[in-house]
């Protein structure tokens, strides 16, 4: 189940965003550049005529920046460092139009058509940057102050049209921006909130709620799971049955409480004494557990249920009513996958020799040396 925190979900889910939008937003400006080049070269006026080697140098500068904007977040490095290189790939795309427009307006002929350009990338980069805001505003800034500048110079001697279009146009992109950060960001929220309740549901089909351990659900699913991977790779798979010795009697001196208490404590101490993240423990029912260790032969099975043992001595629970010891102590039977040996017979196994382990005197371990 994935655990991420909200804020490294909203950090992910910008992040591939950002890189849908480059990529959206590189893909419209080169078809705009091809456009416009193939317009200029039929439509020329004597004032573009003089500057169109100038455009179309600028053009094919601005077309690599773009094939490289529409890929270099996929490129590990950059996702690294997303939010520095989103910035700066956001200003170098809004000064290449911004370079373009102004070359577009010189001589006035072209106002217009630079005011619309403007207005058109402002767009784009309203709809392709939204999700970050920096990138955004490193990416609408040049546009609008170009745009802005065309307005002045557009309007000749009147500021009032000119300071109203740029008072609007920051309205409505900043405006914009919110509206569609909020649907972004209510969006991911929900994604997490129900992320994690499918999570804590998980959780709660599978974990024991006294002892905060794996519960038999659990340990039913991956017994059978593990039995098939070791089948199919003809590996090794220990399983270990685990019982509280004299459980009943604690119980019954000193009360349901502290025999939970007890119940958590040894699991916690089982837990602890598992080392890789493959082995399990699960709270079998009533004082009994079951251990799960993939890939492990009976040496290493031995091993873990040794370092239960020492653990659990280390942790000297006392016992008011044992006969086996002063401490509370457990009896384990042991049992290892063979060829020809179904998950519930690796299981009775175990079981047996748990029986045998508490029938010759408890606090001790058997397994077959066949």
């Amino acid at each position: 189940m994935d655990e991420l925190s909200l804020t490294a979900r909203v950090d992910k889910a910008a992040l591939t965003n950002l890189s849908t939008g480059f990529r959206w937003a590189s893909a419209v400006s080169l078809f705009f550049l091809l456009m416009m080049t193939f317009s200029f070269r039929i439509d020329k006026t004597d004032i573009m005529d003089g500057y169109f080697d100038h455009f179309f140098l600028l053009t094919i500068v601005n077309s690599f920046i773009f094939i490289f904007g529409a890929k270099f977040l996929s490129i590990p490095f950059f996702q690294q460092h997303w939010k520095l290189a989103s910035i700066s790939y956001a200003g170098v795309f809004s000064t290449c139009w911004a370079a373009i427009i102004s070359l577009i307006s010189i001589g006035g002929d072209y106002y217009d058509a630079a005011d619309i350009l403007s207005d058109i990338m402002l767009m784009i980069v309203l709809l392709g940057f939204f999700s970050y805001r920096p990138a955004f505003y490193a990416g609408i800034i040049p546009i609008l102050l170009v745009s802005t500048v065309i307005s002045f110079l557009s309007s000749k001697n009147s500021f009032i049209l000119p300071t109203e279009k740029f008072i609007a146009a920051c309205l409505v992109v900043e405006s914009g921006r919110r509206i569609l950060y909020r649907w972004f960001s209510n969006n991911i929220e929900k994604d997490h909130e129900n992320i994690r309740l499918m999570k804590k549901l998980s959780d709660m089909a599978s974990r024991d709620q006294l002892t905060d351990i794996n519960n038999r659900r659990f340990f039913e699913y991956e017994l059978d799971k593990q039995f098939q991977h070791t089948k199919r790779t003809q590996g090794e798979l220990g399983l270990v049955m685990i019982d509280i010795d004299h459980f009943k009697s604690y119980n019954d001196e000193l009360g349901h409480v502290e025999g939970d208490k007890c119940l958590r404590k040894v699991a916690a101490i089982i837990q602890k004494s598992l080392k890789r993240h493959t082995d399990s423990v699960s709270r079998y029912g009533g004082e009994e557990f079951v251990v799960l260790l993939p890939n492990t032969d009976i040496a290493g099975t031995i091993e873990v249920v040794k370092r239960i043992q020492t653990n659990l001595a280390n942790a000297a629970m006392l016992h008011p009513d044992s006969s086996t010891s002063e401490w509370v102590t457990v009896s384990q039977g042991i049992a290892q996958w063979r060829q020809h040996v179904g998950p519930e017979s690796l299981l009775k196994e175990a079981d047996n020799y748990l029986y045998l382990a508490k029938k010759s005197g408890r606090n001790q371990f058997l397994y077959s040396t066949a």
